[in-house]
């Protein structure tokens, strides 16, 4: 019997097609630093295309969303990329995020010494931020958050004496911050959530003048918060949600004059509900469930007519919700339930502004004895 001879070399061809097919599947066509950085027309100094270069190749740049004209002559054209200069440019913006990069920060970023924007938001990086990255002494905009980066905060943050706002939420950063970023007298954003930071909010946080929103949610704070926290008349967002902090809310919160929202939110903060921030009349926000605050719900708290959350659920308040409450009528989410209140928590002269409320929850309450804590810090005139 003959042997079909087209069928042997058909499937030698076959095997060899596969692996071919595999090596260029699985190829990275890495942009080469001497082909990019000594091109003709190149218009970026050699120390900074190179840093660019490593970037893109170190985070898998070819498997980049967005990729367009990196490797050409023009790097104001590279996308994400702004550089400046009459013929030689250099890089002041560098906005890649949630563009798919996976790999480490590598250290020579710092050799963008013009950089004043850097976004490298909601991707994959991991690793540690850059110890030299406090060299970038022009930045404004550090913007990190949701990454993977892991460990120690670096120190030379605190060089960053320009730094406007720092995001480096929803990574798994550890250590310590607050003593690198309470001297950088710019930075009015500063977003640390879901890290692991074990350390107290510092009394020196009163150097931060110029801070507008503070969001530490998940970080492990623990302690007071501290008094000196109220000197900040700029901060418009507090967020300290699901941290370990003890002891009283300051007393004399209502003169952080810009104030509008806060969430303390299942901590251990204990004591009275102060009156002062009752004073604040543009706030619309408050979440202080979870804790263990006691006492009646202030009167002057009437006056925050502009409130639409309200959040005192799962506390060991007593008495029953103000009638000053009744103006409060953009109000739309009113949680009590969980709280030591008398049965009629609402006075009935303000029955219809409840039941106009479209999220609202009153019961279960509790029965307890009131504990009192004494305000020793004063009342600040209320």
């Amino acid at each position: 019997m003959g042997v079909d001879s087209s069928f042997g070399k058909s499937n030698k061809h076959f095997l060899i097609i596969i692996p071919l097919v595999m090596l260029v599947h699985l190829a990275r066509a890495d942009l080469d630093f001497n082909t990019v950085c000594l091109q003709p027309g190149m218009n970026s100094p050699y120390l900074e295309c190179n840093a660019l270069v490593n970037l893109y190749n170190i985070t898998d740049g070819d498997n980049w969303t967005d990729n367009s004209n990196w490797g050409t002559a023009d790097v104001d054209s590279w996308y994400g990329i702004t550089a400046i200069g009459p013929v030689e440019k250099k890089v002041w913006f560098l906005s890649l995020g949630s563009n798919n990069l996976t790999g480490i920060i590598p250290t020579n970023i710092s050799d963008l010494t013009e950089l004043v924007f850097l976004n490298l938001s909601d991707n994959t990086l991991y690793g540690p931020i850059p110890s030299n990255i406090g060299n970038l002494s022009k930045l404004e905009f550090l913007v990190l958050g949701d990454n993977l980066l892991a460990g120690d905060v670096p120190a030379s943050l605190a060089n960053l004496s320009k730094l406007e706002v720092l995001q480096l939420q929803n990574n798994k950063l550890t250590g310590q911050i607050m003593p690198y970023v309470t001297g950088l007298n710019n930075l009015t954003d500063l977003w640390i959530d879901n890290n692991t930071f074990i350390e107290p909010i510092p009394g020196s946080i009163s150097q931060m003048t110029v801070l507008e929103y503070f969001s530490a949610k998940n970080v492990g704070f623990y302690g007071h918060i501290p008094n000196e926290i109220v000197t900040l008349n700029q901060l418009e967002h507090l967020f300290l949600r699901a941290n370990e902090l003890t002891g009283k809310i300051p007393t004399c919160i209502g003169q952080m004059a810009a104030l509008r929202q806060i969430d303390f939110s299942h901590n251990h903060l204990s004591g009275r509900l102060p009156v002062s921030l009752g004073a604040l009349t543009n706030f619309d926000f408050i979440t202080l469930n979870s804790n263990q605050l006691s006492g009646p719900i202030p009167e002057l708290w009437g006056q925050m007519t502009l409130v639409q959350g309200f959040y005192l659920n799962s506390n060991r308040l007593t008495g029953m919700v103000p009638e000053s409450f009744g103006n409060m009528s953009l109000m739309n989410e009113f949680f009590l339930s969980g709280n030591d209140m008398d049965n009629n928590v609402i006075p009935a002269s303000i029955m219809d502004w409840f039941q106009q409320i479209p999220l609202s929850s009153l019961m279960p309450q509790g029965y307890s004895d009131e504990v009192f804590y004494a305000d020793f810090d004063g009342t600040c005139g209320y």
